[in-house]
């Protein structure tokens, strides 16, 4: 998914320990992790990347942020996409 992603993610760490969190909050990244525990895996530090990209998509939607409105798709993006990416999406992206 890196080739999806604006910033990739150990930049978006960067951007969070320097407190540029607007940044990360327009970024797509946060929303275009697949939690694939890839990033943690090669993290020589050990960050458990997936876990901070959660915690800042669920922040995010807390204030009323959200990348994508399921409600809002096509009836032919629906029909198109697995239902296993409408489930984790609707978990992912919606309140």
């Amino acid at each position: 998914m890196v080739e999806a992603m604006d910033i990739l993610p150990n930049q978006i760490i960067r951007l969070l320990q320097l407190g540029q969190v607007e940044d990360v909050k327009d970024s797509k990244t946060i929303w275009i992790c697949a939690s694939c525990f890839t990033c943690e895996a090669r993290c020589p530090k050990g960050v458990d990347l997936s876990k901070i990209m959660e915690a800042v998509r669920v922040l995010l939607l807390r204030k009323g942020v959200d990348f994508i409105e399921i409600s809002k798709l096509s009836d032919d993006e629906l029909e198109e996409a697995p239902q296993q990416l409408l489930v984790c999406s609707s978990r992912k992206f919606t309140r």
